[in-house]
């Protein structure tokens, strides 16, 4: 799994053309990411702990793929470490934060990701979906749209950063949300006698 490098916030209500308010939404997006620093070098492994609890449950065969860091700077994950012949689960978080919409003055939460589940011996795809969180998810329906707790949202920068453990609860929320609809996932496309998953964390 790829670390977070940073927690962005984005307020699309700013009016377009207002220069001083779109750096003072910059530096707001900095202090927030500074703020939550714990809670962002802690997703991984929780959403890693969730994925493992969430596949078990799906009757997968699933462990965590110890000591696969890399050092090189192009990948999170060495690859000569992963199991030859189990599938290997990747994820990707592509972007965490918070979410303004421009109709809206409410803050809510953004978690976006990548997962792509892979035989190891061959690389061959088994599974691979990108899932929205929270204020990017679009419809109940589809599978890789996750609605948000509607109790996670917060009207305005100021009581967003005010109430830390309200933020942890969402990232947590979504965590286990996001886990539970890939392990569905997988499970609705592959047998779980067929495979056993080693989700990559580094």
């Amino acid at each position: 799994m790829t670390p977070i490098d940073k927690l962005h916030t984005e307020n699309k209500g700013i009016p377009l053309g207002v220069l001083w308010q779109s750096v003072a939404d910059r530096i707001k997006s900095s202090d927030f990411n500074d703020r939550m620093e714990a809670t962002r070098k802690d997703m991984g492994p929780k959403l890693t702990a969730a994925l493992v609890r969430q596949l078990a449950a799906q009757g997968f065969e699933a462990k965590v793929v110890e000591g696969a860091s890399s050092r090189s700077a192009e990948s999170a994950i060495d690859e000569s470490k992963l199991p030859p012949t189990d599938a290997v689960l990747r994820i990707y978080l592509n972007e965490v934060g918070m979410f303004s919409a421009r109709f809206s003055k409410d803050y809510v939460p953004r978690v976006n990701l990548s997962a792509y589940l892979v035989r190891g011996e061959t690389e061959d795809s088994l599974y691979s979906e990108t899932l929205y969180y929270g204020a990017d998810a679009t419809s109940e329906k589809a599978s890789w749209s996750v609605p948000a707790n509607p109790e996670h949202r917060w009207s305005s920068f100021s009581e967003l950063v005010e109430r830390p453990q309200e933020v942890v609860q969402s990232y947590d929320h979504a965590v286990d949300a996001l886990a539970t609809r890939i392990a569905q996932n997988i499970r609705a496309q592959v047998a779980p006698s067929s495979v056993a998953v080693r989700p990559a964390m580094p």
